[in-house]
């Protein structure tokens, strides 16, 4: 289950697949920042990257890692992540943060 303090600093900041009233639904890169990060960290590390507030290029340069790290554990790549199965949508929220810690 969702906490809405992660909700609105991952999901409805940077995630487009974000649906109100459906925080039951978790993915991979939520469960990875909520484990790993404290929300302080989380809201520190946001805060500081301006990159962060125009996700409208992605770099993809720890794509593979990410993938290893956390996509491939992923509830949604099993039963169908839209950015996944053909790259036509953006990542998720999680996922943009992520990218954005490794690179």
């Amino acid at each position: 289950m969702k906490d809405d303090d992660h909700v609105g600093i991952i999901c409805k900041r940077f995630c487009s697949f974000y649906k109100e009233g459906k925080e039951d639904l978790c993915c991979g890169t939520y469960q990875f920042l909520k484990k790993n990060l404290t929300l302080v960290e989380l809201s520190s590390m946001v805060e500081l990257s301006k990159a962060l507030e125009r996700p409208d290029e992605y770099t993809f340069e720890a794509d593979d890692y990410i993938k290893k790290l956390v996509c491939d554990k992923c509830d949604f790549v099993l039963d169908g992540c839209d950015f996944r199965e053909d790259g036509s949508l953006p990542p998720c929220g999680g996922y943009i943060i992520i990218e954005k810690l490794l690179t």
